[in-house]
Order: C-alpha cells, then sequence, then structure tokens
C-alpha cells in the first residue's frame, strides 16, 4: 500500500498474505498428514524439497546483500510500491508493530530505509527504500535469476510457461 493506503497500480497488495489456509474444520494438521494420498504426499516431498533448495540457494544471497528474511521482505515492498505508511507495511507483512520498528532501526542504520512524516497524517511516518537497498535488492535479483537460468536448462519452453503459469496462479491465491 501507498501512503494513502491505498494498493499499487496493477491491484493487489505487493506482498501476497503469508497466512496459511485455515486447517479443515474439525482436523488438526497431524489428523491431515496421517490421511494424506499418494500424490499429496509426493506433493508435500517435492514442495520441502523445492523449498529446502531455494532457502540454501536464498542464504548466499542474503549473504551477498546482506539483508535476511523480513528485512528483504521489507526492502521487497518499499521498492516495489515506493514510500509507505508503517501501518500499511505492518499490515502487509503481519508483523506486529514493535518486531518492524526493530527492523527499520537496522535498516535505517544501515542506510536503507528513510522515514518521513506522513503527509495525510503528521502521527504517522512514512518509510522510504534508499539507493543502496535498492541496489541491494538488485544484487538480490541478479542471483535469483540464476534459479531462472538452471529452470531453463532443466525445462523445455512449454514448461517453463506452465511452471510460471502455475507458480503466478499459486502465489495469487495466498
Amino acid at each position: 500500500m501507498n501512503p494513502n493506503g491505498q494498493h499499487p497500480p496493477g491491484g493487489g497488495s505487493t506482498l501476497p498474505s503469508r497466512a496459511a489456509p485455515p486447517p479443515a474444520s474439525g482436523s488438526t494438521a497431524k489428523d491431515r498428514l496421517e490421511s494424506a494420498t499418494a500424490l499429496d504426499r509426493a506433493m508435500l516431498d517435492a514442495m520441502v524439497h523445492m523449498s529446502l533448495r531455494l532457502r540454501l540457494r536464498g542464504i548466499g544471497l542474503e549473504n551477498s546483500t546482506g539483508l535476511f528474511g523480513r528485512e528483504l521482505d521489507l526492502v521487497a515492498l518499499l521498492t516495489s510500491g515506493g514510500p509507505t505508511s508503517v501501518k500499511s507495511l505492518v499490515a502487509d507483512l503481519g508483523l506486529p508493530r514493535s518486531t518492524m520498528t526493530a527492523i527499520v532501526d537496522r535498516l535505517q542504520e544501515r542506510g536503507l530505509v528513510n522515514r518521513h512524516p506522513n503527509p495525510q497524517d503528521r502521527r504517522s511516518v512514512v518509510l522510504e527504500a534508499t539507493p543502496a537497498a535498492v541496489d541491494a535488492l538488485r544484487r538480490y535479483q541478479a542471483g535469483l535469476f540464476n534459479v531462472v537460468e538452471h529452470t531453463k536448462k532443466v525445462l523445455s519452453e512449454e514448461e517453463q510457461q506452465e511452471f510460471t503459469r502455475l507458480l503466478t496462479k499459486m502465489s495469487d491465491s495466498f
């Protein structure tokens, strides 16, 4: 969201909700795992394996940019959406305000985020990514492009298009 509380052009939030879908009524995660079909288990195993591989790749990318976890999320939001109120970022990232303040303090100390009074509400603050934050995010994206290049080696062009379509469908549904 921008400082006016509106989502950026193109619709939707700049960051999909990270909340997991609610469990089926009356069942626990353990119950659902125990009753999983072979296809469910194969999909789960593939997701866990891919998630691990991406996290391991991400560790190197995080180290090269100096942005870790929620810091990276915050910089990505500010870079894509422009200056944004703290209130909007707290809602988008689902973080307590105190956690957001600690993250912003660290990023500001490192010259990656600037705080400004919100022109719509002087009692609140708007955050803005600095050029150094934009540069760090570009380095992260450049490193992640190695995953895209790997995908192009493994999948045919038709499979790449389908993979992209499915990833988009999945990320848009969260």
